[in-house]
């Protein structure tokens, strides 16, 4: 069979009979930035900064619908030896559909530093979502 005929089969096969698959929606924010599109999550955002004195500041906020609870992990990292270490942490939830915080923490010169974040929805105390968030990365 030639080369040819070989992929004519398979794609007549793959048109009879279609494979199930997960597709995932996602929305263009602009050209360089691709979102997905949640089914509870409406806000999930963090930010991070660093004053002059080291004084670092991390804020997260997380807005949801259709949920009974949401719940903050978030973690001040620093970058030593060649990985990212967690240096300080924060938690926190509430029976509603929206919940942030802002934490201070002072940090060393000399280091990278970054926050990283996860929002988790639930439902009748099931987790029905959650995401993820790394902010930049801020020399001190």
């Amino acid at each position: 069979m030639k080369k040819t005929s070989k992929v004519l089969v398979i794609l007549i096969i793959l048109l009879l009979f279609p494979q199930k698959g997960q597709a995932v929606e996602v929305e263009l924010d602009n050209a360089e930035n691709i979102k997905p599109l949640f089914t509870n999550i409406n806000i999930f955002q963090s930010t991070f900064d660093i004053a002059s004195d080291g004084k670092s500041s991390n804020t997260v906020y997380l807005n949801s619908r259709n949920s009974s609870k949401v719940k903050i992990n978030a973690y001040l990292q620093q970058y030593k030896g060649g990985r990212w270490t967690t240096i300080k942490s924060w938690s926190g939830s509430r029976n509603s559909t929206s919940y942030g915080f802002t934490k201070n923490w002072y940090v060393n010169k000399g280091y990278s530093y970054r926050l990283l974040s996860y929002g988790y929805v639930y439902k009748n105390n099931k987790i029905v979502e959650s995401t993820s968030n790394v902010s930049r990365s801020i020399y001190y």
